[in-house]
């Protein structure tokens, strides 16, 4: 997935594509990004208090009148219209294309947004993004061009998906590396302190699956905001509540850290079947390369999309350098589990790219990794 926090940019230096959206696109939009900053606040420590993030508000207008097009009676208040985010897009009064949403997509599962919602949130590119997590990531991008090392973008990229949770003593051990030494100030940029209401029991407490922390539910539970750890956390590791501690940013969690996990995880299956592996080649001009002992070149994207709608309409080919012999377009297996139909979704609205790429799940990529190599024997 080369970065982009609000879009699957192929470059972090170019601006993500922009997507013309319809007027109820446009609404589901405006809730998603909304309740976005809304939950984001109260992790943060702030009470559910008026005044609500304005896209919410303007997205609860554009949802009563739509609601009131088709005579069904609306949700009254910012609060209804939570309870609302919790059950099937589908219900809702929206006129939307055909895949742009599955059967069983909510924005919200118990207190915490889905990865639906984050896709809808970034359906259009904003300002505040824009002034975000994104600046930082083409900052880091630029100065790495800019000193010709790779070395240092990669290791960047590594810190932040490995460590998303840090003590301040580790912090400091981290900003001392030396292959780290012209990013000391994005590497500061890309945490922040640990949200005091995260504190449970005078320590914060680890997701044992991702390293985030977990967070205090209004149901009294524990639990982690990536929803492939939901349901069922497993605690790792504690630290204590007088140590200080930072933890990654949001938009850098989700666009840059979780998708980095499976490409990581990704990497180090197709390095045990025998092929040479680089991740990010050329400063992340795409994600994973692999050359075959015949040299033969692969090129693979991960794209961490639960909405194959929204990801067909924002991808862009894989660049041509450096260079490749096929390129692929990879989606975590449980994508498909969550929505069987992705790749016809994903195929009727990505006509805009050529022929050259495919899209597969992860599982199915590396079975003909697995293949390649055995014919060649």
């Amino acid at each position: 997935m080369p970065v982009s926090t609000m879009s699957e940019s192929d470059n972090p230096s170019e601006h993500p594509q922009q997507m013309e959206l319809s007027s109820d696109e446009l609404t589901l939009h405006l809730i998603a990004s909304g309740l976005t900053m809304l939950v984001q606040s109260v992790t943060d420590g702030h009470p559910v208090s008026v005044p609500y993030p304005p896209a919410l508000q303007r997205g609860l207008d554009r949802l009563v009148v739509a609601c009131l097009r088709q005579s069904q009676t609306p949700p009254r208040s910012v609060v209804e219209l939570i309870d609302w985010c919790r059950k099937p897009l589908s219900s809702w009064s929206l006129a939307l294309p055909a895949d742009a949403i599955g059967p069983a997509d909510t924005l919200l599962i118990s207190d915490f947004p889905t990865r639906i919602c984050d896709g809808w949130a970034c359906a259009k590119p904003d300002v505040e993004a824009e002034l975000g997590e994104q600046h930082l990531i083409r900052s880091v991008f630029q100065t790495c061009m800019e000193f010709n090392n790779t070395t240092a973008y990669t290791a960047f990229r590594s810190l932040l998906i490995q460590h998303p949770v840090l003590t301040a003593f580790e912090f400091q051990q981290h900003m001392m590396r030396p292959e780290l030494d012209i990013l000391r100030e994005h590497v500061r940029a890309a945490y922040a302190p640990a949200p005091v209401a995260t504190i449970v029991q005078e320590h914060y407490h680890c997701c044992g699956n991702c390293g985030n922390l977990l967070l205090h539910t209004s149901a009294g539970n524990l639990e982690c905001e990536d929803e492939r750890c939901r349901g069922n956390p497993r605690i790792g590791r504690t630290i204590p509540a007088h140590d200080e501690v930072v933890w990654l940013k949001r938009g850098l969690r989700r666009f840059v850290a979780a998708p980095g996990r499976v490409e990581m995880d990704l990497a180090q299956r197709l390095e045990r079947l025998g092929v040479l592996v680089e991740l990010w080649p050329e400063f992340d001009r795409y994600d994973v390369r692999i050359t075959f002992p015949h040299n033969e070149v692969w090129a693979i994207d991960v794209k961490d999309w639960a909405n194959p709608f929204l990801l067909a309409r924002s991808v862009r080919p894989i660049p041509r350098q450096p260079p490749w012999d096929r390129a692929f377009f990879v989606v975590p297996d449980e994508r498909k589990r969550q929505r069987q139909d992705y790749l016809r979704a994903f195929q009727n609205y990505s006509h805009h790219l050529d022929h050259t790429t495919r899209l597969c799940f992860v599982s199915q990529l590396v079975r003909s990794v697995r293949k390649k190599l055995e014919g060649m024997t």
